[in-house]
């Protein structure tokens, strides 16, 4: 009896993948990265890892690497500290970019769904044209055993960011005239990921998604985004929308063996 629920599932999420994937091919970029974690405690958690970033012509524009550490109050809450570094490989000369961030994460359950609410408040150094701080929500529905094969799940997420502290933009009237400058704080882009996890062998989880990054104005037009000067008729602050299919492997390194069973496997899964 569970065949039918399974294959009706399966043609779903490829579905949804296939028909948001054609939506946006225009503007189709491709992320896939590893990263591994490991318990300290049973309340702290270090987690490490790389994210390769390729644009539209497959080219591999930025490398991420980033690292946090998390502690957890119970089941239900845990609080991180993290870290990451963007670099371009392609470019050695251009600026490295760094974050900081800390991360609030709440999980609840609703049958055999969980409910995932994370907040991210980010610090960006250097500060980016539209943004120094970002704090980004994010509101994640993640299926329960379908007992489906690897233990396949399926999830959506909605993501909200905020910008604040970007560098101060001149905001000028329909004649062109000054009227007020500076930066383009407020709500102004949301993103929403579907993807499925799965378990290939023990310990280890891969994920495979599509995401779409739509950016837009809310409130008051002189924080806004994607301007036109009426001098030239230029936009400034354009919007930045894309999409972006991605594939990720995470493992989980058991610390029980020792300290050097430890290392070994870090060593191994720091090559990947």
């Amino acid at each position: 009896m569970k065949k039918p629920k399974v294959t009706i599932l399966i043609v779903v999420i490829f579905t949804l993948f296939l028909s948001t994937a054609t939506m946006a091919q225009e503007d189709l970029k491709v992320w896939t990265g590893h990263s591994w974690s490991t318990n300290l405690t049973d309340e702290w958690r270090v987690r490490a890892g790389q994210l390769y970033l390729f644009d539209e012509r497959f080219d591999l524009s930025s490398l991420q690497n980033n690292a946090r550490v998390e502690y957890r109050f119970n089941r239900r809450f845990r609080v991180g500290l993290g870290y990451v570094r963007s670099s371009s490989p392609g470019d050695p000369d251009q600026q490295a970019r760094n974050r900081l961030e800390t991360r609030f994460r709440l999980s609840q359950r609703w049958g055999k769904l969980r409910i995932a609410h994370t907040l991210r408040p980010e610090w960006h150094f250097p500060e980016r044209s539209k943004f120094e701080y970002r704090i980004r929500y994010s509101l994640g529905l993640h299926a329960g055993n379908w007992g489906l094969p690897l233990k396949i799940t399926p999830y959506i997420t909605n993501e909200l960011h905020y910008y604040l502290d970007g560098r101060p933009f001149q905001y000028r009237d329909s004649a062109g005239d000054k009227l007020v400058r500076q930066s383009p704080n407020g709500l102004h882009a949301y993103r929403i990921r579907l993807g499925v996890r799965f378990r290939p062998f023990k310990r280890a989880s891969a994920n495979i998604s599509f995401m779409r990054q739509r950016e837009f104005n809310i409130g008051s037009p002189y924080r806004s985004l994607n301007v036109t000067d009426p001098r030239n008729g230029e936009v400034k602050r354009g919007f930045n929308n894309f999409s972006v299919l991605s594939f990720s492997f995470f493992y989980r390194i058991k610390m029980n063996g020792g300290s050097r069973t430890a290392s070994i496997q870090n060593t191994r899964t720091s090559n990947l």
